[in-house]
C-alpha cells in the first residue's frame, strides 16, 4: 500500500507519494525543487556506489527524523553527537523552530518569465510548476527565515544557497510567510556548522527560465 501525505495549499490538494517520491497537485504531476536544480548542478551523486548513496541518504534521513522528533515531541538522546550538535547550534545562535517539514509550491508567470506575485495567484495567473519541502522555518531575534539541514560531507554553500532561495519564494507564495534570511546547518559526526547564505530571487528566476527553455526543447 502506497503511504500518501495530502495537504491544502491556496485552497488545492497537494499530494506526496514517498514510495516514488511524487508531488501532486490538483491532479498535475509537479517535479521537485531539486529536478529543477539539476539543470545548474546536473547529478551531484554521478560515480558514487549505489549502496554508498544508500547509506548516506539513510542516514541523512534519520538524522532529519531526530531533529523534527526533537522539536515536535521533545524527543532526546543525550548520546547521539549529531543531535547534541544540532541543539548546541541552536542555543548558540538563538533560533525557535517555527515549522518543520513544510510543503511548498513554486508558482510561475509565464508571460513575464517570472515568480508569480500573490495577487496573480489568486487571480490564477499563477501556475504551479514545482514544489519542495523545507527542513525548518526557525526564527531569530524576530526574523524569520528559511533553515536547511545537511549530512553531506561536504557542505555545497551553492547549492544549499539555490534550494533555500527556492524555499524561501515557495513559501511565501504558498503560505504569505515573509522570511529575511536562508541560511543551512551542517552536521556530521563531529562537524556542527551553521551558516546565513545570501538571498536572492534573480538567481533563482533564472535558474527557472533555463529549466523551461530545456524542458522545451
Amino acid at each position: 500500500m502506497q503511504e500518501i501525505e495530502t495537504w491544502k495549499i491556496k485552497g488545492c490538494t497537494l499530494e506526496y507519494i514517498d514510495s516514488c517520491h511524487t508531488y501532486i497537485y490538483e491532479g498535475q504531476i509537479l517535479p521537485s525543487i531539486t529536478q529543477i536544480m539539476k539543470v545548474k548542478f546536473g547529478n551531484k551523486y554521478n560515480g558514487i556506489d549505489e549502496e554508498v548513496l544508500k547509506n548516506a541518504s539513510e542516514l541523512g534521513t534519520s538524522m532529519h527524523q531526530r531533529i523534527q522528533g526533537y522539536e515536535e515531541d521533545n524527543i532526546d538522546d543525550i548520546g547521539d553527537r549529531e543531535l547534541s550538535n544540532y541543539k548546541f547550534l541552536k542555543k548558540h545562535y538563538k533560533w525557535k523552530v517555527l515549522y518543520s517539514e513544510l510543503p511548498i509550491i513554486i508558482f510561475w508567470n509565464y508571460e513575464e518569465k517570472r515568480f508569480a506575485t500573490k495577487e496573480e495567484i489568486e487571480k490564477g495567473i499563477g501556475v504551479p510548476i514545482a514544489c519542495g519541502r523545507l527542513d525548518q522555518l526557525i526564527q531569530i531575534e524576530g526574523e524569520n527565515g528559511v533553515n536547511d539541514l545537511k549530512r553531506t560531507s561536504v557542505f555545497d554553500k551553492e547549492y544549499v544557497c539555490m534550494q533555500t532561495n527556492f524555499y524561501r519564494i515557495g513559501l511565501y507564495q504558498s503560505y504569505d510567510i515573509e522570511t529575511s534570511f536562508v541560511a543551512g546547518t551542517h552536521l556530521r559526526k563531529e562537524v556542527r556548522k551553521f551558516t546565513k547564505l545570501p538571498v536572492n530571487e534573480e538567481m533563482a528566476n533564472k535558474l527557472v527560465n533555463e529549466y523551461l527553455e530545456k524542458d522545451n526543447l
